[in-house]
C-alpha cells in the first residue's frame, strides 16, 4: 500500500514538474504566435502592443496561480521543488527557444549554399580556412584574443594594487579608470577614431596625435611649423614646407615598416623584422579595448585584493617580504579564481568585438575581425552559409572557455 503511495506521489510530482517546465510555456507561445499572426493583419500596432501586454500578463497570472493549485495536491516534502520549477520552468522554456534553437539552425545553415537552400556539406568551412581575407582576420583575432585580454589583466591588476596603496583619493582615482567603461564601444570607437584621424596635405589635421606632430619643428629654414595656423599679421603658418614633420595615416598603415623611422631597418634580423611588420592598425585598435575595460579589471581586481586577509600581508611584512615578493606570492596566489573570471569575460568580449572595427575602419586595411567578418557575408554579400560558418567559428573558439571554467568550478566544488 505505501508503495502504491510513494508511486502515485511521484506521478503527482513529475506530471506537475512536466506542466511548469513545458507544456503550459509551449501552450502560450503557440497560442500568442497563432494569435499575433492573424491580428496583425487586421488591428493597428498600437493595439497590437495593448493586447500583447493584456494577454502576455494575463496568461502569466494564471499559469502561476494554476500552477500553485495543483502544487497543493502534491506531498509537502516535494512542493519546495515544485515552487522552484514553476518559476524557473517558463524561463527554461524560452532560453530553450531562443538559444538552442537559433544554435542549432546556424550550424544547419553552415552546411548550406548561399542561399541556404542545398546541401554543401563542409565547403563553407574549407573556404574559412583556406581563403586569404579570413586567414588575416584568423590572425587578427588570435592577436586580439594574446593582446587584449593579458592588457587588460595586467593593467588592472597593476592599477587595483597601487590604487590600494593610496591614502587619499583613492575612490576617485578608481572613478577616472573606470569611466571609459561607462562609455559605449561606439562612442569609444568614435573618440579613438578622431585621435588617430588623418587628413592628406595640405589639409588641417583635426586628429589629435596628427594635430600635434605637425604643429611642432621648424623648417629647414628656422621657420616655425603649424598646422594651418593663421596669425594675427595674416601670416599662414603650415607644415607642408620642406623640414616639418607629415601626417601618418595610423589606421592606414598594414605595419610599421612604411613609418619614417623604420623603413630602413635591416629585414635580416628576424626577430626585428617580425616586430616592424606587425600589423599596426590592429594593434590601434587593440588600445581602444584596453583603454575601456582596464577600469573593470582594476574594480574586480581591487574588491579581491581587500577580501585578502590583512593577517596574511602583515605575516609576510613580519618576514620580510617586500612588496614584489608580496604581490606575487601572496596576493596573485589568493586572487586567482578571479583572475581566471576576468580572463574569461575579456575572452568572450574580444571574441564578440564589433563596434571598435566597424566603427573606425569597418574592417577594411586588414583590421577585420570574425564578428565584422560574419556581418559582411550576410548583408553585403548575402551568403548566408559562409556567414553561419563564421558564427560557428566564434561559437566554437568560446566552447573550450566555457569547458576550463566548468572543470575549474567542479574542482573548487570537490575541494
Amino acid at each position: 500500500m505505501n508503495n502504491n503511495n510513494k508511486l502515485s506521489d511521484r506521478l503527482l510530482v513529475n506530471g506537475i514538474r512536466l506542466l511548469a517546465l513545458g507544456f503550459f510555456p509551449l501552450i502560450w507561445f503557440l497560442f500568442q504566435a497563432i494569435l499575433f499572426r492573424e491580428l496583425t493583419e487586421i488591428l493597428p500596432r498600437s493595439i497590437l502592443v495593448l493586447l500583447a501586454i493584456l494577454i502576455g500578463s494575463s496568461f502569466i497570472f494564471l499559469l502561476y496561480f494554476g500552477m500553485n493549485w495543483l502544487i497543493g495536491f502534491a506531498p509537502k516534502i516535494s512542493q519546495e521543488g515544485l515552487f522552484a520549477g514553476m518559476f524557473i520552468g517558463p524561463a527554461l522554456f524560452m532560453l530553450s527557444l531562443f538559444l538552442f534553437y537559433p544554435a542549432v539552425r546556424t550550424l544547419y545553415l553552415s552546411l548550406q549554399d548561399r542561399y541556404g537552400r542545398d546541401y554543401v556539406g563542409f565547403e563553407n568551412y574549407i573556404w574559412a580556412f583556406s581563403d586569404s581575407e579570413m586567414k588575416i582576420i584568423i590572425r587578427n583575432q588570435i592577436l586580439w584574443l594574446i593582446f587584449v585580454v593579458s592588457s587588460v589583466i595586467i593593467l588592472g591588476l597593476v592599477v587595483g594594487w597601487l590604487a590600494d596603496k593610496l591614502k587619499r583619493g583613492e575612490s576617485f582615482f578608481k572613478s577616472i579608470i573606470f569611466m571609459p567603461m561607462a562609455i559605449s564601444a561606439v562612442g569609444s570607437s568614435a573618440i579613438f577614431k578622431f585621435i588617430y584621424e588623418y587628413r592628406p596635405p595640405p589639409l588641417t589635421q583635426i586628429g589629435l596625435i596628427n594635430g600635434l606632430r605637425v604643429s611642432v619643428g621648424e623648417d629647414i629654414n628656422g621657420k616655425e611649423c603649424g598646422n594651418n595656423i593663421i596669425r594675427e599679421t595674416g601670416e599662414k603658418i603650415d607644415y607642408i614646407r620642406e623640414g616639418c614633420l607629415k601626417p601618418i595615416g595610423w589606421l592606414q598603415q598594414r605595419d610599421l615598416s612604411a613609418l619614417p623611422s623604420f623603413s630602413n631597418i635591416d629585414n635580416s634580423d628576424s626577430i626585428l623584422s617580425f616586430l616592424v611588420n606587425l600589423p599596426i592598425s590592429t594593434f590601434l585598435l587593440m588600445i581602444v579595448m584596453v583603454w575601456m575595460f582596464t577600469g573593470f579589471a582594476m574594480v574586480v581586481f581591487s574588491a579581491a585584493i581587500k577580501a585578502i586577509p590583512s593577517e596574511i600581508i602583515e605575516a609576510g611584512q613580519i618576514d620580510g617580504a617586500g612588496e614584489g615578493k608580496i604581490f606575487f606570492s601572496i596576493v596573485l596566489p589568493y586572487i586567482k579564481s578571479t583572475i581566471i573570471v576576468v580572463a574569461t569575460y575579456m575572452t568572450v568580449s574580444v571574441l564578440k568585438a564589433f563596434d571598435i572595427v566597424y566603427v573606425t575602419t569597418r574592417g577594411d586595411l586588414e583590421t577585420n575581425l570574425l564578428a565584422v567578418k560574419m556581418l559582411d557575408e550576410f548583408s553585403k554579400f548575402r551568403h548566408y552559409g559562409r556567414s553561419a560558418t563564421v558564427a560557428v567559428l566564434i561559437f566554437i573558439c568560446v566552447i573550450p572557455v566555457i569547458v576550463l571554467n566548468a572543470i575549474k568550478a567542479r574542482e573548487e566544488t570537490q575541494s
